[in-house]
């Protein structure tokens, strides 16, 4: 029984297996990301580090038997800052509650998918409007894995100069050299090569620095990589850690911002999610036929995506999101479930050996990052440049995306712009219920302005 549809997609469990692995090393940086940012909260570092591990792995495996879709799930880096934000505000609100909130959050985004809800924003998507989303995040990958080496930064939500790191430029340098020359010869997983690459430098140099320092033997270093260095109990501190609702329901100022974070938490995910698995899911093949889309479709990848929330709500971490890093996988080669199944098992595997995924540093990730996000940049060209108004629009919504990795408002924003433009310029007759994305996105200036 091939299940995940291995001869449909004319590809092996190897590919699969590979680019899983692909997938898993440019997603591994939440992995000491997330519990640093939720860490300033008040939240327990090690807690949210194995809840992150035990999420990100529970939730793809989920979604590669559920999907069937090289699709990996993990806590968004963009909506674990605005889980701190929140927290540590003017105003902050407890982590306990933020907690909560991500459950409830959860819950409707299942709510709109039932409710048909979800359907009716996808009938108001076209394929150029998708494939600009899809060339914005190969743009936002693109930015963010150059940033990895420090040559540009982020600041004050805008890119800048950064430093001239030399080990990091030089070892992604060779790594997108390696890529590249294996692809020229048709060498089957050569963006994980060119990982495997950059991490095995990455280890020399990181055992050289600490040679120097400490005097610190191989055997000794090795060792403490592949050691169980923590206290799995510590998972305890940060799971199940709701507040009283009695608490939340009788003091009106609580009610107001336990409803703004589930709103915040809610528009954040679902248009991020939105734009995230339809760039993934026509990054797979863009042929797929009437009989493909009955088993495999982004309905049930959304679902998976809120039933990721609850769970995160629940193990203490915060919004569990489709990732953009997918995408490594995909120009990879994975095209079916055993993908994000790999990926899965591999977050899973850090619950015990923490020390040495946790010991790839962020620019291991860089090379893939540059090159899927090259690669999708540039099928923007085959978009129709007669179409001035539209194509410069897309060039906007790409900038956007990349600059600021907000896929859910450029999603959100952008659909109702490109919307307008197509009832003004082209007198197309609007979908009957594109209004949905006026509601929403009124909520969204409330929650932004007012409250």
């Amino acid at each position: 029984m091939d299940y995940f549809n291995i001869k449909f997609h004319n590809t092996t469990i190897k590919n699969e297996i590979f680019a899983g692995i692909a997938m898993f090393m440019a997603m591994s940086y939440i992995l000491v990301v997330n519990p640093t940012i939720l860490s300033a909260t008040g939240m327990d570092y090690n807690g949210v580090f194995l809840a992150t591990v035990c999420v990100s792995g529970f939730t793809t495996i989920v979604s590669a038997f559920y999907t069937r879709l090289p699709i990996a799930l993990a806590p968004g880096l963009g909506l674990a800052s605005i889980f701190s934000g929140l927290a540590t505000g003017p105003d902050g609100v407890q982590w306990q509650m933020l907690m909560l909130a991500t459950y409830v959050s959860g819950i409707l985004i299942c709510g709109f998918v039932k409710f048909s809800i979800y359907d009716k924003i996808m009938e108001i998507i076209d394929d150029d409007f998708r494939g600009m989303v899809m060339s914005g995040i190969g743009m936002a990958l693109f930015l963010y894995g150059i940033s990895t080496t420090g040559l540009i930064k982020k600041q004050n939500g805008m890119y800048t100069y950064g430093s001239m790191e030399v080990v990091p430029i030089v070892i992604t340098v060779i790594s997108l050299f390696v890529i590249y020359i294996m692809k020229k010869y048709n060498k089957k997983g050569f963006v994980l090569i060119g990982l495997l690459v950059a991490y095995a430098l990455s280890i020399c140099v990181s055992y050289y620095t600490a040679y120097e320092q400490t005097g610190i033997s191989v055997n000794k270093y090795l060792g403490d990589i592949f050691s169980f260095s923590y206290n799995a109990m510590d998972i305890t501190k940060v799971m199940f850690a709701f507040p009283d609702i009695c608490e939340i329901i009788y003091d009106k100022k609580t009610l107001i911002q336990f409803i703004h974070a589930v709103f915040v938490f809610v528009m954040g995910h679902f248009f991020d999610a939105i734009g995230t698995n339809m760039s993934a899911f026509d990054a797979i093949n863009s042929g797929i036929d009437h009989r493909m889309k009955e088993t495999v479709s982004l309905k049930r990848v959304i679902t998976v995506d809120g039933v990721g929330n609850v769970v995160s709500g629940f193990m203490g971490t915060s919004t569990v999101t489709s990732y953009g890093e997918s995408l490594v996988g995909i120009v990879s080669g994975g095209k079916t479930g055993i993908t994000a199944l790999t990926t899965g098992c591999l977050f899973l595997l850090c619950f015990f050996f923490s020390p040495l995924f946790t010991s790839m540093a962020t620019y291991v990730a860089a090379p893939a990052l540059i090159y899927v996000g090259l690669e999708l940049v540039l099928r923007f060209r085959a978009y129709d440049r007669k179409k001035v108004i539209f194509f410069v629009f897309g060039l906007c919504l790409i900038t956007y995306v990349g600059v600021t990795f907000d896929i859910g408002n450029a999603v959100l924003y952008g659909l109702i712009i490109y919307t307008v433009m197509k009832i003004i310029i082209e007198k197309k007759k609007p979908v009957s219920h594109w209004w949905l994305m006026l509601i929403f996105a009124t909520i969204n200036l409330v929650l932004d302005f007012v409250v």
